[in-house]
């Protein structure tokens, strides 16, 4: 049962948890509102809707490599928070690298939140990938011969 809930809930919940840190990293050093700006419920609502929409192009754009690393370090057992940020990192550069012509600030804003997306992801579902697998067991009964 504990095998059904991480493949059904706890991966999905990583992924998209991981897709909102990311979307997060990249929209705040670009944020630049007013003071008193944000009584306005029509701000709200535009932040609200900016937000999601960053957070959708990030799991769109994230879901077939990390989907790839995910079910890699599912059947390995890679639970390493350094292998997920380094990873997660190296994607955000890549992406970054692709842009043509991006300033360096939006380079360093999508390797930044190359490395939320795999710190987060790791935080909820990276650190107990591989161990819904049945281990060998070394009996010490046997006597060697």
């Amino acid at each position: 049962m504990r095998t059904v809930f991480r493949f059904l809930f706890l991966i999905p919940l990583g992924f998209v948890a991981a897709c909102f840190a990311a979307g997060f990293a990249l929209l705040w050093p670009f944020l630049d509102l007013p003071p008193g700006s944000l009584e306005d419920p029509f701000v709200i609502a535009e932040l609200a809707v900016g937000y999601m929409t960053q957070c959708a192009q990030v799991g769109s754009v994230a879901l077939v490599p990390w989907g790839l690393f995910m079910v890699a370090s599912e059947i390995v057992g890679w639970r390493s928070l350094l292998l997920h940020a380094a990873l997660g990192a190296l994607g955000g550069v890549i992406v970054g690298r692709m842009t043509a012509g991006a300033p360096n600030s939006v380079e360093t804003a999508l390797a930044v939140a190359g490395l939320a997306f795999g710190l987060v992801y790791w935080l909820v579902a990276g650190n107990g990938a591989g161990r819904w697998r049945r281990r060998a067991v070394l009996r010490n009964d046997v006597a060697p011969t």
